[in-house]
């Protein structure tokens, strides 16, 4: 297993337009079509395994990664829609969870990414055997693993009427149960880094920043086309903005990248890294 290397990042330290560069240019071409046959022992192999709401992100992460300096990182995505992409209904599914297994049995995946939430973590709100289950596996065929337990956003955004009542209907009430989970399974695996992060959180963020007139030269709608607002439907699926934020959060959580260490995003008015920051510090003093 490789070393996360966090230490020395290279960039080039000019402002640049991350259009073609970050987020909208070919990063993520084929990562879709990968299989466990293209995993190559020498990167840093990074599976996401979930829904639409975390899709993106890991999408976008190797652009990222690569324009941070870490060049060797590959992502590989098991992906199933809605619900049926929490950890619950892909263990369940036995195509999904032999799809997940075949890449965890090369031996080489450094981080396995897990995203909230499963039927049986609503339901009990500190449970979610599949996890477990998946944990289990990747530690026992990967030992040097570390475990990402990713937390999304509240769907159907439009069904509240402003940006407070989202954020106090939404995820947020379910992230301090997700982090006693996570503490859960750092003791059960003593010896894996189980790490836990809420790009869902950015969402809030956006919309409440949209409402006050601060995204008014980026955003033009909550709902409507990717690349002028916040979700691009009805369901919440993330817009370019939104993409783009949240890649950094998750770039910090998977390789410990300071946002604001990274290329300044010269297609936004605002300075997305910010946003970003603010979330990751926030979840850091919580």
């Amino acid at each position: 297993m490789k070393l996360l290397r966090t230490g020395s990042v290279v960039l080039l330290m000019l402002t640049l337009s991350l259009s073609g560069c970050l987020g909208r240019g070919g990063g993520g071409d084929g990562i879709d079509g990968r299989v466990p046959a293209d995993v190559d022992g020498e990167d840093y192999n990074v599976l996401y395994i979930g829904h639409s709401f975390g899709r993106p992100f890991a999408v976008l992460m190797e652009e990222y990664a690569h324009t941070a300096g870490i060049k060797r990182h590959a992502q590989y995505i098991e992906f199933g829609g809605g619900e049926s992409g929490s950890p619950g209904l892909l263990w369940e599914d036995a195509e999904h969870q032999a799809n997940i297994k075949a890449f965890l049995d090369t031996g080489e995946i450094d981080v396995l990414v897990m995203i909230c939430c499963s039927p049986e973590f609503i339901e009990t709100l500190d449970t979610d055997l599949a996890i477990w289950n998946f944990t289990d596996y990747a530690v026992e065929k990967n030992p040097g693993v570390r475990i990402g337990l990713a937390m999304a956003w509240k769907t159907f955004p439009a069904e509240y009427e402003d940006a407070s009542e989202y954020a106090a209907n939404s995820t947020l009430d379910l992230w301090p149960y997700w982090g006693n989970l996570s503490d859960d399974l750092r003791a059960d695996y003593p010896g894996t880094d189980v790490f836990t992060f809420h790009h869902g959180a950015m969402m809030y963020e956006l919309r409440a920043m949209f409402e006050d007139g601060e995204l008014d030269d980026d955003v033009r709608q909550m709902t409507g086309p990717k690349k002028s607002s916040i979700f691009t439907d009805a369901k919440g699926h993330a817009g370019e903005i939104a993409k783009d934020t949240g890649t950094y959060v998750w770039l910090n959580a998977i390789h410990g990248i300071d946002p604001m260490d990274m290329p300044l995003p010269g297609q936004y008015a605002v300075d997305i890294r910010e946003i970003a920051s603010k979330i990751i510090d926030e979840q850091a003093d919580a």
